[in-house]
This record gives structure tokens, sequence and C-alpha cells, in this order.
């Protein structure tokens, strides 16, 4: 028998530790998706097919948004269907129905329990647009909504700071839509088990490296994340990461936009943490690299590249042998979560519980 992490046997009174474990026991969740909820992943790809939408509408918040963002790029380079991200407040604050053109709306999150969440979904369901639902409660309101839910498959996550619920999310939105765009169930799942493999190895290889890093930060009070096309949603999930756990003010951009104004936030020995994995975009986030490096900021390289004078977190694991470079989010985010539960322990600070922040957050 094969004895798997499990954050839910780890106990309660060491800080960090529910989100150290969460954090290990991801790649045995993927598993779990492929292994056990093929006829729900399939029925979600179906429904899209069926109903040819001339567009996606992603609905979800916070991390689950930041996850949208990478289902996003999905729609568009695997079903060459645009693709946007609702805007809650729309329903909530307006109360404005929309009508849409033939859409598929894809709804995201953690809990199914968000209010605002809740009432974008039945306004899109008033204008006859079908639902797919994906949470990892399947007992959540939001999963009653779908015409298809599709169960996450994370197990209970006890940390506040998403993770494994983060990376669940993505997956099936990978699983999903490659489904939609034609590609056969084995096609998909076998690279669902290339990247599983990839992670395993990232977790060991860059543990002790982001260990090192974090006790070089203890002072820093702001960190810059870029990233570019599907490590956009990494640069914005990776800061939110080190934000919520570290009371710093941490931001994420595409690098275009960084290019816009966040550059500015650059003075000397600003710590940059430039993504590099992805290879559509590395041009320009390395671009951005070289001008932040420049006005003083202290670079810190997740994936290839790089010199002598920053710091670097190589991701040898992304060279497996025939691994998507479209998984590669669900592999780059690892080092940064793990720098989030580094650096808060190493301030004194417990991330499972950061300070005025719950689990589940229900906006209006």
């Amino acid at each position: 028998m094969t004895i798997t992490p499990n954050a839910a046997t780890t106990p309660t009174t060491v800080p960090g530790a529910y989100m150290r474990a969460e954090i290990a026991e991801q790649p045995y969740r993927w598993l779990d998706l492929i292994d056990w909820k093929r006829p729900a992943l399939e029925a979600a790809a179906g429904l899209i097919r069926e109903a040819e939408p001339q567009l996606l509408v992603f609905a979800a918040r916070g991390s689950s948004d930041h996850a949208a963002i990478y289902g996003q790029y999905l729609a568009h380079n695997l079903l060459g269907v645009p693709a946007l991200l609702a805007t809650p407040s729309t329903v909530t604050a307006f109360g404005t129905e929309l009508r849409y053109p033939a859409s598929v709306m894809l709804a995201v999150s953690q809990s199914g329990e968000s209010p605002d969440l809740l009432d974008t979904v039945r306004a899109a369901k008033r204008a006859g647009v079908p639902i797919v639902a994906f949470t990892n409660n399947e007992m959540s309101p939001l999963a009653a909504l779908g015409e298809v839910h599709v169960p996450l498959m994370a197990g209970t996550e006890l940390s506040v700071a998403a993770t494994k619920t983060y990376t669940a999310e993505l997956l099936t939105l990978y699983v999903v839509l490659s489904l939609a765009a034609g590609l056969a169930w084995n096609d998909v799942a076998s690279q669902v088990r290339i990247a599983v493999n990839a992670a395993t190895s990232v977790l060991k290889d860059t543990a002790p490296i982001v260990a090192d890093l974090a006790e070089k930060l203890t002072a820093v009070e702001r960190i810059l994340v870029v990233g570019r096309g599907y490590s956009m949603s990494t640069a914005k999930e990776g800061a939110l990461k080190l934000m919520e756990t570290n009371a710093i003010a941490a931001s994420g951009w595409s690098a275009a936009d960084a290019t816009h104004g966040p550059l500015g936030q650059v003075v000397e020995s600003t710590p940059v943490i430039v993504l590099t994995a992805s290879p559509a975009g590395r041009d320009s986030v390395e671009r951005f690299a070289s001008a932040a490096a420049m006005l003083g900021g202290r670079m810190i390289i997740v994936g290839p590249g790089g010199d002598d004078n920053a710091e670097h977190v190589p991701l040898a694991a992304l060279d497996s042998a025939g691994l998507d470079t479209a998984l590669i989010p669900l592999l780059e985010i690892i080092p940064l979560q793990q720098l989030a539960l580094a650096l808060s322990l190493a301030t004194g600070k417990n991330p499972d519980l950061p300070a005025g922040l719950n689990k589940v957050t229900k906006t209006l």
C-alpha cells in the first residue's frame, strides 16, 4: 500500500504544518483526479463541444481568478475561442443583466460558496448560458448550479493559503479544455502523469534552494513577480501567496504590463522574481529582468537563464520528455508556494492562519 501525504493527519499545533503537507501532496491529488473523475471530466468537455460556444466566460474570485486566467489562455490556444473573466460587481453592485452570444460559463471556486460568484452564475443561467462548475465541495451551492460539476479532488484543505486546490483547478481546466479540443483521454492522462513525476522532482529539488533564499529575504517589505502567457497566472498567484502569508506588498504582473508602470517600483535591492520557464513570452520576461536589474533590482530567476548576479531556482524537471508546456504553471508555482511558507516561518509567522484572513471568503 502506498501512503501519500495528507494534511488531514498533520498536527495542528505546528505553524505551517498544514501548508507544508498540502504543498507536498499536490502530485498525488492530481492522480486522484484522473484516476477517479474521468466521467465528470469527459461530461464537461462534451458540454463545451456540443454547445459550440462563440465565447467562454470564466467566473472566479481570488486564487481561482488566477486559475481562470490560465483557463483563458487554454481556451484561446486549444479551442480558438475568445474567453473573458466575469465581473461579479456587474451583477451584485450594478444589478445589470447581460446578454450573451452562444456561450458556456466555467465557474471555478474552491468552496463554491461566495455569494457574488453564485449571483453571477445565476444571472448567466437566467440568460440561457450552460454552466460547468469546478469546486472542491460537491455539496456546495455552486456545484448544484452546474449542468456538469467537476470535483477538484484536492481533499480537505486546512491552511488558509490555497495551494493544492489552486493546482487542482489548473489541472481540471487543462484536462477539460484539452478533451474539448479533441485530444484523446489516454494522451491527456499521459500528460498528467508526466507532470506528476516532474512535480515530485521539483518538490525535492527546490526545497533546499528556497529555504536558503527565504533566509536572505526576511527583511524585505515588497516583492515583484513577473511572468507572461501561461506564466502570468503563476505571477499573480505567487504574489498572492507571498502577500497573504507574510504581510508584505507583493504584486504579480505580465511582463508587458509591468513595463508600463510596476517597473517604477524597482529600486536598489527590490526583490524581483521572474518566471522564465514558459517558452511563449520568455523573451519579454527576460527583457523586463534586464531593465529591473539595471535599476538595482535583486533578481530571482525561477526557470532557465539568469547570470551570476541573480539568485536562481532551476526547474530541471521541466525538461521531462514530452511534457506539454501548457502544464508548466502547475510546476513553477511550487517553489513560490515553498517560498511563501519558508519566509513566513523564518519571520515568526504562521502561514496556516494569516491575520485577518479566512479560509472561505464570502464577498458580496
